[in-house]
């Protein structure tokens, strides 16, 4: 009997091959997982947000269900460091939002750099984090917007100083050491699961991930509408804060990649899909970014694992500049066909099979559209089967459907 050892090894060699563009022994199967963790074995969004502990027995229950070539660690928000700062950009289930407890956690478009703020953003952009940002995503953090850290005179030191002790202050101070140890714990915990499954044979598909300069600044900052019309109303300040995301995304991925030694980072893209950017803004304000952040963890030997949400039809060719066989493109809404006689011909691509197929589809549509994609994609290697969009929930049956005809008509 094969152990989980040679199992991993197996399926590390199927995963290299594709990404190589080679022929593996059969196409490998890895659905992207996000809440069907929880949703699929009758664990609440609540207990795994909780304590992400909870979520292991469906975490197991998956791997041994489906047996994929790749895991996907469990993308859940801890609810302890977000109650404990307060947390107002984030809505969770449970009692603190009166939402059910299997309610998914939604995060809104909201703007944390206003109209005005663009040069006092550029001026400082770690002061802007701490003293702006910060405290409008928390509201215990908000007594953090009186400090300032600018003037580098001694005697200024102690004046500026003397906000710490402020009442209010001390509070944020102290709800932001409360996060700390809540998010601390929480990260162990997560560590222990990635841990947990690669012991079981298993290869990590995506245990970190990084935002590309555009979307670090749309997600996270500015806001995803906001960021759109800067493009043609702010193109110059837009262009100022891509370069300065530039330099932390690259940064912060590589220095995070090469401290877990992970063999991928994810790369979520959001705000590059054909409907919100004209091609040549595309190529433009977001495809530079994206491409020095692939090319620096091609340069330290991580494989990018580019998740193109949306649709991405008109944006094939541009994508298609990186070395071959280094990078995975996966698609959500795209003319498969042409991805592959594109982006195909220099990286591995996966995904675009409907993830609401496999929720509310007939089980024989199911098949139907996983030969369809074995027809198209993976006559001569470089594709891995997946799902368009992160797996909350599926029906059971299709989900067997799906990953037994990917063992079966997918075997070269």
């Amino acid at each position: 009997m094969t152990n989980a050892q040679e199992m991993f090894q197996i399926r590390s060699n199927r995963i290299k091959d594709v990404i190589a563009l080679k022929k593996p022994d059969t196409v490998p199967f890895v659905p992207k997982v996000g809440n069907y963790y929880a949703n699929g074995y009758n664990i609440s969004m609540y207990d795994a947000m909780m304590d992400v502990r909870n979520v292991l027995p469906g975490v197991d229950g998956f791997l041994d269900d489906f047996e994929p070539d790749m895991a996907w660690a469990p993308v859940l928000y801890p609810i302890p460091p977000m109650e404990a700062m307060n947390c107002g950009y984030i809505k969770w289930p449970g009692p603190e939002h009166n939402l059910p407890l299997n309610t998914s956690f939604q995060i809104g478009d909201q703007t944390f750099l206003h109209d005005d703020e663009y040069e006092e953003f550029l001026l400082d952009p770690t002061h802007f984090f701490l003293t702006k940002v910060y405290p409008r995503k928390f509201k215990d953090l908000e007594p953090l917007s009186k400090l300032v850290f600018r003037n580098p005179i001694e005697y200024s030191l102690y004046i500026e100083l003397s906000t710490f002790a402020q009442p209010d202050v001390q509070k944020a101070l102290e709800a932001l050491k409360r996060g700390g140890e809540a998010a601390a714990k929480w990260l162990g915990h997560m560590g222990s699961i990635v841990e947990h499954i690669i012991q079981k044979g298993y290869p990590m598909g995506a245990a970190t991930a990084q935002n590309c300069p555009y979307d670090m600044f749309s997600d996270n900052i500015r806001g995803l509408l906001n960021t759109a019309n800067d493009v043609y109303q702010r193109p110059e300040q837009l262009m100022a804060v891509l370069d300065y995301m530039t330099e932390v995304c690259v940064e912060r991925a590589t220095t995070t990649a090469k401290a877990l030694g992970v063999d991928f980072v994810f790369i979520p893209l959001h705000g590059g899909v054909d409907e919100f950017m004209s091609p040549a803004n595309y190529e433009k304000f977001y495809w530079p970014g994206l491409k020095k952040l692939i090319m620096a963890l091609i340069d330290i030997n991580i494989t990018p694992y580019v998740f193109c949400e949306g649709k991405y039809n008109t944006r094939l060719e541009v994508i298609s500049d990186v070395p071959k066989g280094k990078v995975i493109y996966m698609f959500d809404e795209v003319d498969i066909v042409k991805a592959k006689k594109t982006v195909g011909q220099v990286a591995c691509i996966c995904g675009n099979l409907p993830t609401s197929l496999l929720v509310y589809g007939k089980k024989q549509k199911v098949i139907d559209e996983t030969k369809r994609l074995i027809d198209n994609c993976a006559g001569d290697g470089g594709f891995i089967m997946d799902c368009s969009i992160v797996l909350d929930n599926a029906n059971r049956e299709n989900m067997e459907a799906w990953a037994e005809t990917t063992r079966t008509y997918g075997k070269y």
